[in-house]
């Protein structure tokens, strides 16, 4: 029995929940940026990409997450929506580059993954904003 897109919506709303994005093409293209930032300051970033033929990011669903160096533009507008919320410990801003322009896909405050193995430094530096924290 194949349930209609709209009765698997509908499904979902009344179970789990749903939350719906717009489809970015860049996510198969170039990938997915997470960015991490501990105490309102950048420590790292990753960028997602899915697996051949699919457009999840996510290892769940056989996408990778590798170590990059955003670029500059990349980099200052994530800041800019952290700089927007109170992100006192933690925050990843995920997102898209698009016809050169990086699209905020999600501003993640609580629980996210923080890819804290793929950078050598990163634990410290949450360790240390824990700290800063705990001390306020």
């Amino acid at each position: 029995m194949r349930i209609s897109t709209q009765a698997l919506f509908d499904d979902l709303l009344q179970g789990p929940g749903v939350m719906v994005q717009k489809f970015m093409d860049g996510i198969t293209t170039e990938g997915e940026w997470s960015l991490m930032f501990f105490a309102g300051e950048f420590s790292h970033a990753v960028i997602k990409r899915p697996k051949p033929g699919d457009f999840r990011v996510q290892n769940d669903f056989g996408g990778t997450a590798q170590p990059a160096a955003p670029p500059p533009h990349v980099l200052d507008t994530a800041a800019h929506a952290v700089e927007a919320v109170d992100a006192s410990l933690y925050a990843r801003v995920d997102g898209v580059v698009d016809e050169g322009q990086f699209h905020l896909m999600e501003l993640e405050l609580i629980e996210p993954a923080l890819f804290l193995s793929e950078h050598q430094a990163a634990p410290a530096r949450f360790a240390e904003a824990i700290a800063q924290a705990m001390k306020a």
